[in-house]
């Protein structure tokens, strides 16, 4: 399911062709790169999707959401985290799971330009993460047109995930994976900030842990990986969470296992509806047909995305 979820495509037909594609200003060294699908009411209410770990605006459950979104009336932006999609060399920083300027930026951006337009957020796997720590960030104060957020297999406990992610066979395949992405990132940051990565700067780690020791946690001010995992878990910011927030995880995640207080911390804060399947895989959900009811028709099988876009429906209708 998880192998399904990452590499089975969505058709799309000419509908990526159709995107717009802008550079929007972080701060003085960075700049994302931001893939919109607009509809002719620039009130229309506005989905803002993040890829995760390794990802981009162009993975399959991105397109696959941001189509549904579009036929049911939203203008969609798919954001591509500082380093994703090959944007390397619009940003001297590296990113994580607490990132939050990204998310905010964009936020912002449509509140400045789309004042009227109600907007809901949705994050997958890490970029559930970051869009976690940002509406953290955001608190009791979120800017007035966001409606709701959406946290599809996130990881709450990074330090459960790393374990997690040194376990079995399958899981180290998921990981080996994730670190050619590493190492394919670090040679183009080499190559464009010499000053700060050296050449050999994609050698001289074996795993998740490695990396995080040797890259992310100094970069951001972290004493060292474990510090990171601790404090970057997104675990510690969800009673902070004011917006009607929708989670979705599966029981069977082998890369994100929740325990029971993870459940508990999601199930005592009010404002998060936790929907929790047995079996769905990491930020996959492919079900044998699609679901319908007496008030919704999935428009596929790919469940997780279907809930995305419903609950973006829900939210801004309610506003």
């Amino acid at each position: 399911m998880t192998i399904a979820g990452a590499k089975l495509p969505r058709p799309h037909g000419p509908f990526l062709d159709l995107a717009e594609r802008f550079w929007l200003p972080v701060d003085r060294e960075t700049s994302v790169l931001v893939e919109t699908h607009w509809q002719r009411d620039p009130d229309a209410p506005v989905l803002v999707l993040a890829h995760g770990l390794m990802g981009s605006a162009r993975s399959p459950y991105m397109v696959g959401t941001a189509q549904k979104a579009f036929r049911r009336g939203f203008s969609v932006l798919r954001l591509n985290t500082r380093n994703c999609g090959g944007t390397w060399h619009r940003t001297p920083t590296l990113y994580n799971a607490a990132l939050t300027d990204d998310l905010h930026a964009l936020v912002q951006w449509v509140g400045e330009f789309h004042p009227r337009s109600p907007v809901v957020v949705a994050g997958f796997s890490m970029g559930g993460s970051q869009l976690a720590h940002t509406a953290a960030r955001w608190g009791d104060a979120p800017p007035a047109d966001v409606r709701g957020i959406v946290l599809v297999s996130t990881p709450l406990n990074l330090v459960t995930c790393c374990r997690a992610m040194h376990t079995g066979f399958l899981n180290r395949l998921y990981m080996r994976n994730f670190l050619e992405g590493f190492r394919d990132a670090l040679w183009h940051k080499a190559e464009h900030f010499p000053e700060r990565y050296p050449r050999d700067a994609a050698f001289g780690y074996r795993d998740f842990y490695t990396f995080d020791q040797q890259w992310t946690a100094p970069a951001f001010g972290y004493r060292s990986a474990n510090d990171y995992y601790n404090r970057a878990s997104a675990v510690h910011v969800v009673p902070r969470l004011r917006l009607p927030t929708l989670a979705l995880h599966a029981a069977d995640d082998p890369i994100v296992p929740y325990n029971r207080r993870d459940l508990d911390v999601l199930r005592g804060n009010p404002a998060v509806r936790l929907l929790m399947t047995d079996a769905g895989g990491h930020n996959a959900f492919l079900g044998a047909e699609p679901m319908r009811d007496d008030l919704w028709e999935d428009s596929d099988r790919w469940w997780a995305e279907n809930r995305v876009v419903q609950w973006a429906v829900t939210r801004c209708d309610a506003s």
